[in-house]
């Protein structure tokens, strides 16, 4: 650390100096999860990743679960917000709308240290404690409502867009989205069949951007 780094950290206000500190325990939560998961992610491992001693992790976050709740947050308003910058883009060509799904997707094969590849991964181990902790459930499940609420309303937009009418309720398809994110995941730890591609093409057909070809016997049952 330079002398200009120096005087910078002692000029930080008490508050200025709290904000930063969780930031670094949080950016290294995440960095700890991606190398061994939800298990692994111990917060001695967090706080010596962070530069900063036990204590210090415990005078910001009550708990490894609350901890780890907060970064699912924050992860989770990026996902919504690229979301949202790309309906703002195309509002006015509803043409192309089909790119906000390809744009959407793409942020989750981007490695950076936003978190936003590890979103499906952590979102499904963090639902999977709260199965074993029926106290950090009630708190989980609220982060997840949300969220599901927010994506609900930008679905919605995206079938106003299309001047077409939703075939089931809103609320499903949000739904319906965090669960193929999340199997996305665990597709591409398992190989090529994961791809951001093929994917793609199930959002699309699901949110009624391309024709889905049905079998001329299921057109005969009808």
């Amino acid at each position: 650390m330079n002398d200009t780094q120096v005087k910078r950290r002692q000029r930080l206000t008490r508050p200025e100096s709290k904000v930063r500190t969780r930031a670094a325990l949080l950016a290294a939560a995440q960095k700890v999860f991606s190398e061994g998961g939800y298990p692994g992610a111990s917060l001695d491992r967090i706080a010596a990743e962070a530069g900063f001693t036990k204590g210090a992790v415990y005078a910001h976050f009550s708990s490894k679960e609350e901890l780890f709740l907060e970064l699912l947050t924050g992860t989770l308003a990026l996902q919504v917000a690229d979301l949202e910058n790309i309906l703002e883009a195309v509002r006015g060509a509803p043409d192309r709308i089909a790119e906000i799904l390809e744009g959407f997707l793409g942020r989750f094969d981007d490695a950076g240290p936003d978190g936003r590849r590890d979103l499906p991964m952590l979102g499904m181990e963090l639902q999977l404690e709260s199965r074993r902790n029926p106290g950090f459930a009630v708190a989980f499940e609220k982060v997840i409502e949300r969220h599901r609420r927010t994506l609900a309303a930008v679905i919605g937009e995206i079938f106003r867009l299309q001047g077409k009418a939703a075939p089931m309720p809103i609320e499903q398809y949000s739904g319906t989205l965090i669960a193929i994110v999340e199997g996305m995941a665990l597709a591409r730890a398992a190989g090529p069949s994961g791809s951001v591609g093929s994917i793609g093409l199930v959002l699309k057909i699901l949110l009624s951007l391309e024709p889905a070809d049905r079998p001329a016997a299921a057109e005969d049952k009808r």
